[in-house]
């Protein structure tokens, strides 16, 4: 009875299109992400700590699910580092924005990201923004601005320029993913190389500080970092380098726009603070503006995919 449970929505998911598997994909990895703000500032540790371990967690999960043939650093190429490095800074900068200023103010600050696929998907993939694109990133960042009426931090000027710089690394990570050359070895390889590259790094800069304090989790602290680790960040990014193959980078972050939708979600959820109405606004107009957008995408495929068989005469 359990392995049927489990097979139908395989069965299910593999009746999909292709298309139609990445958005799966991507908004299971959307809404695994959405929940990094609840964990984040529950963990007691500070931005470099929490990074450290939850991308020694991730790395290893990844490397484990998706066995990706690790190169040695010095043959590995330019396009996986470009991603990996994409992928470490944005996830660093983003810990360290949602410690310094409100979560509200770093996610909506690193969701800037689709503004600049706008261009980078168009110059560099080829993949042409149409009127439609351009008319649900308007009505989502409409959306958006609702969602954080007030909760905007002026004061925390360093946490909000780490969150828009988020935003830029945001989207030359999901760009990369999406270039010619990206094989789908390279997506989960470019993934375990930046978490390396930020436990080497962090650790050392955490040594450098001379007090283990920021660093070392108590208990109440590990079970945040192993669903940081494990869940919201291994598992989120091993669909989200699934999806990607699948689906422009572009339509890839409005997708993930939901995640600052669901977010909340979960602080009602587990904590019990219910949102205002201003982000129940904003996040219906987010995702009916998401929603919109893929209906009308896959009309169109559908239609174009349509043969009309002539009658004989």
């Amino acid at each position: 009875m359990t392995g049927r449970a489990f097979a139908l929505p395989r069965e299910a998911f593999a009746s999909l299109t292709p298309h139609q598997q990445g958005l799966v994909a991507v908004l299971g990895a959307a809404i695994l992400w959405s929940s990094g703000g609840l964990f984040i500032k529950w963990v007691s540790l500070d931005a470099l700590g929490v990074t450290m371990w939850r991308s020694l967690l991730a790395g290893v999960v990844m490397w484990a699910i998706a066995r990706p043939p690790m190169r040695p650093p010095w043959k590995t190429g330019k396009l996986t580092w470009g991603i990996a490095i994409s992928y470490a800074l944005t996830l660093v900068m983003f810990v360290a924005a949602t410690k310094l200023t409100t979560a509200a103010s770093a996610i909506f600050l690193q969701y800037t990201a689709p503004l600049y696929l706008l261009v980078t998907g168009a110059v560099f993939l080829h993949e042409r923004a149409t009127k439609t694109d351009f008319a649900t990133v308007a009505v989502a960042f409409g959306g958006m601005a609702l969602f954080f009426v007030g909760k905007l931090d002026a004061d925390a000027m360093t946490g909000n320029a780490l969150a828009a710089a988020s935003g830029v690394t945001l989207a030359a990570m999901f760009t990369l993913l999406r270039a010619p050359g990206c094989a789908v070895e390279t997506r989960p390889e470019a993934m375990v190389w930046g978490n390396i590259l930020l436990v080497v790094g962090l650790f050392a800069v955490n040594l450098g500080r001379r007090t283990s304090a920021p660093f070392t989790p108590d208990l109440s602290d590990l079970a945040g970092l192993v669903f940081l680790g494990v869940v919201q960040i291994g598992f989120a990014y091993l669909l989200f380098g699934y999806g990607v193959a699948h689906v422009q980078a572009l339509e890839a972050s409005l997708i993930g726009m939901l995640e600052p939708v669901l977010n909340p979600v979960w602080v009602f959820l587990f904590l019990g603070e219910t949102p205002g109405w201003w982000a129940v606004l904003g996040g219906a107009i987010i995702i009916a503006a998401v929603a919109a957008r893929t209906f009308t995408t896959e009309r169109g495929k559908a239609n174009a995919n349509t043969t009309v068989i002539p009658a004989d005469i």
